[in-house]
């Protein structure tokens, strides 16, 4: 009696029996997405994280260097890689979809904070301290747009309704870059499409970096 053929793993069972893999599935995908945005060219450091995130799915699966002298095994490995690759971009493209949905309330969410901070100001029976975590948009030092995370402590009224005036200042120029990263996310969800159509030709190109990772696995 012939033996049942193994069907290979769907995504969510790699996932189930290795979660780390959500993060590392990303991380491919995110080299992937370099080298669409750089025209198939990975810096030094990129190559780098390529050979870690494919050292890392290579210790979750299992994998070892005997599968270099297995045709079959060769073929499973890149149909894993390729399955984790599009979860990543999968993965990545929800992400994006999280971040614009906070990024287009941001504005909002900070004359909220404010306001909640002059109301607790009048709020005679309010007893401190207090926090006001807010976030808001800033250009980083490499040109980038980033969402800037801050934690305001409160210990007095005086000090709640600084706060008030701290949180939404120069609200003009946040909404100005509020709305240029929005712009840029938008651009970037482009990329991630564009990315997910590539990913064998992709694998493909990392398949020299991925026989050497292979090589060095136990």
């Amino acid at each position: 009696m012939a033996s049942k053929k193994t069907k290979p793993l769907t995504l969510t069972a790699m996932l189930t029996a290795a979660p780390e893999l959500k993060d590392v599935s990303k991380d491919l995908a995110s080299m992937a997405l370099a080298h669409v945005k750089q025209d198939g060219d990975l810096g030094v450091r990129q190559g780098e994280q390529l050979r870690r995130a494919l050292a890392s799915i290579g210790d979750a699966m299992g994998w070892t260097a005997t599968v270099l002298e297995n045709e079959k095994a060769m073929v499973a490995v890149h149909h894993d890689l390729l399955t984790l690759a599009k979860g990543g971009a999968k993965f990545l493209a929800k992400d994006l979809v999280d971040e614009l949905a906070l990024k287009r309330t941001e504005v909002e969410r900070l004359q909220a904070s404010s306001d909640e901070a002059r109301a607790r100001a009048e709020n005679e029976k309010a007893t401190y301290p207090w926090h006001i975590p807010y976030s808001y948009t800033v250009r980083a030092a490499v040109g980038d747009l980033v969402t800037k995370s801050d934690v305001l402590i409160i210990n007095d009224v005086a000090e709640c309704l600084s706060a008030a005036d701290s949180v939404v200042k120069n609200i003009a120029g946040r909404t100005k870059l509020r709305d240029l990263m929005i712009i840029a996310l938008q651009e970037k969800q482009v990329r991630v499409e564009a990315m997910s159509k590539i990913l064998p030709e992709f694998l493909e190109d990392c398949d020299r970096v991925l026989r050497e990772v292979l090589a060095n696995l136990q």
